[in-house]
């Protein structure tokens, strides 16, 4: 009786160790879950990384393989980083840290990765987005990434289906995966981040408030912010392109216009550039594109500014009707109707829309790609915002 009763014993702790051996050798931790031109990525880094991403394992891998791609080509080509866009790419990310209650020193040494790993990932985030930088001078971002793809020698024995060529693999500008370093848009060579998004929007949300105005729905303000930065972007291109630059009388008259404009929002020029989420290297760099592209819009399209006696006289006439109309009704007036009014009105219409003409046509050779908001890849999906248009262009 004891006999079978041992045997009994050994043969369940038997098929135990088979079950359980089985179970190990499927989900050993050292075996290669995906290989780009003889790098392997094992299932026990997968798993850690998936862990700090949010638990996707087949996207984390999908996006180590984009990684491994982008930076084995750029270590190829021997890139380096300029040190402004390194400077640009820190502030942004500790903004973001800081608006989260975050520090970067925090960020690098909590979470299941090793600190030295988060570390290295941002080296090589920054590598990567120099090469893609240097790459969208004459390629959309998924064709640049389709042609390096299309080369390079990738296996993914865990996830078969990634061993095709996806166009449409998200780029990663800081540190590859993390969702805040997650490239938002490209236009014209430039690049913005989920994070600095982030920033602008919650910079949006925050001046709204101050205004006392309604907040609007996340999605619709970041909507909007989105379509401010590809405007941008595309305008300052080729205002960059026809070698517009900024001087220091530039900036000073700049900084007096800016001056008027932020008494209503409360803040003056310096409390401007300190203060808010938004790093103040950034904020020089908006203003900066702002001149230039102005400088350019000045001088392409200045000529046809000019607006005709005819034009004035009856801009006048409407706007003393509407005064009429409101002085018929109580109110207060508040509609001016002398020709400086009339003319600047009339000036203020017509730089818009030579600015949206303007736009329109850039638009076609900007290779915009935003995975975030697909239909602003088309023109019709961008408009010259509404935001930008308040006070007088001159």
């Amino acid at each position: 009786m004891r006999k079978a009763l041992a045997r009994v014993v050994v043969l369940i702790v038997l098929a135990a160790l088979v079950v359980g051996g089985a179970w190990l050798w499927m989900r050993r931790p050292w075996r290669v879950v995906a290989t780009v031109n003889g790098v392997s990525l094992t299932a026990s880094e997968l798993d850690l990384r998936a862990k700090a991403l949010g638990g996707d394992r087949r996207e984390t891998a999908r996006t180590w393989i984009a990684k491994e791609v982008l930076l084995g080509e750029a270590v190829q080509r021997g890139v380096s980083v300029a040190e402004e866009d390194e400077r640009a790419t820190t502030d942004i990310l500790a903004s973001w840290f800081a608006a989260h209650g975050m520090t970067a020193e925090s960020f690098f040494k909590e979470g299941p990765l090793p600190e030295q790993a988060r570390r290295q990932d941002l080296k090589e985030g920054l590598l990567i987005n120099a090469l893609v930088k240097e790459g969208l001078r004459t390629a959309s971002f998924p064709d640049f990434y389709h042609s390096l793809r299309d080369k390079a020698q990738v296996r993914c024995p865990e996830f078969p289906e990634l061993e095709r060529i996806d166009t449409g693999t998200p780029l990663y500008a800081g540190m590859w995966g993390w969702r805040p370093s997650r490239v938002a848009a490209v236009a014209a060579g430039q690049v913005v981040t989920a994070a600095e998004l982030d920033l602008r929007v919650q910079n949006a949300r925050d001046d709204l408030r101050r205004r006392g105005m309604v907040q609007p729905d996340e999605r619709v303000l970041r909507r909007r912010e989105m379509q401010v930065w590809i405007v941008k972007a595309v305008m300052r291109a080729e205002a960059d392109r026809r070698g517009f630059t900024v001087t220091a009388d530039d900036e000073k008259a700049r900084m007096s216009q800016m001056a008027a404009a932020l008494k209503s929002h409360g803040l003056t020029v310096a409390q401007f550039f300190k203060e808010g989420v938004l790093p103040e290297g950034l904020k020089w760099d908006d203003a900066r594109s702002a001149i230039r592209i102005d400088k350019f819009l000045e001088r392409d399209r200045g000529d046809k500014l000019n607006v005709t006696t005819q034009e004035i006289e009856a801009r006048m006439a409407e706007l003393r009707e509407r005064a009429a109309k409101e002085a018929a009704r109580g109110g207060k007036a508040k509609i001016r109707s002398d020709r400086k009014t009339a003319i600047d009105q009339l000036r203020h219409e017509r730089y818009w829309k030579e600015y949206r003409a303007m736009f329109r046509s850039l638009f076609a050779t900007a290779r915009v790609w935003c995975p975030e908001f697909p239909d602003m890849e088309n023109v019709d999906g961008v408009s010259v915002p509404l935001a930008s248009e308040k006070g007088s262009p001159r």
